[in-house]
């Protein structure tokens, strides 16, 4: 039987992680390793300035399951160590839609590239929530269904043929409204999601303090072809083909002239 890891950013009480449990039913032999708490925006973090503890925790229909109390990354380095190799990593199902270039500051996104960096080929999935406060709390009013159907598709196909040369992991995101008619789109990656900025406030004290806040790029910017415009314009599943290799694809020659090298 194959060897499926999951994990996620989300912690290992959100429901999406219970929700991808059920989509691999019967795929393999399932191994759960995630954050004891919410870890949202992680990115690449790993914790390597304190020791780490992890807690096993019993979760019906897998092989064996670890709550950390570190970050997705650390999760993916733990269960390798703890398990050996998988033959598949899934992240996910994430409480709102990881897109665009920013995907590098999604925990849930970076722990998929963790595994794919390992060799194993891995899927970073998330579920597009209608309403801001979904995103950040257990996923009590969500229905999973379609995400896990879709989910369940596409790791099977993975598990079955393997990545194509050159692939290293797909980023999958789900409309929140998705049927099981909505298209497939393959796409490549929007520019960027948000529009970053601070905002200043004042605490009772009066010191400032500050939040980073950010508005969504509005749909009359978006690309076709990019899993933003599939995912918000078109209403489609976008599965995005994801290389670790970040090297820009230029003539290296080229380059060195350029630069006066």
């Amino acid at each position: 039987m194959p060897k499926i890891l999951i994990t996620n950013d989300d912690g290992i009480y959100s429901r999406g992680i219970r929700a991808a449990i059920e989509a691999l039913r019967g795929l393999g032999d399932v191994y759960v390793v995630a954050p004891m708490f919410q870890r949202s925006a992680s990115g690449r973090a790993m914790t390597l300035h304190r020791p780490l503890r992890a807690k096993r925790v019993t979760i019906n229909g897998v092989k064996a399951a670890y709550a950390l109390d570190g970050m997705p990354v650390d999760c993916v380095i733990f269960a390798l160590a703890r398990f050996g190799s998988f033959d598949l990593a899934i992240s996910g199902i994430n409480l709102g839609e990881n897109m665009s270039t920013e995907i590098t500051i999604s925990g849930t996104a970076s722990a998929a590239i963790e595994a794919a960096t390992h060799g194993i080929p891995s899927i970073a999935i998330s579920l597009e929530v209608n309403r801001e406060k979904y995103k950040f709390g257990a996923g009590e009013e969500i229905d999973f269904t379609m995400a896990k159907l879709f989910l369940k598709k596409i790791a099977k196909a993975v598990l079955e043929k393997g990545l194509p040369k050159g692939v290293d992991m797909l980023n999958v995101n789900i409309p929140y409204d998705a049927d099981e008619s909505t298209p497939i789109e393959i796409t490549r990656l929007a520019r960027r999601m948000y529009q970053p900025s601070v905002e200043e406030r004042i605490d009772p004290k009066g010191t400032p303090y500050y939040w980073i806040v950010g508005t969504q790029c509005p749909r009359d910017v978006l690309e076709p072809g990019t899993d933003m415009y599939a995912v918000k314009v078109e209403r489609k599943v976008s599965v995005t083909p994801i290389n670790i290799d970040m090297t820009a694809d230029v003539d290296l020659k080229y380059l060195r002239g350029h630069l006066g090298l």
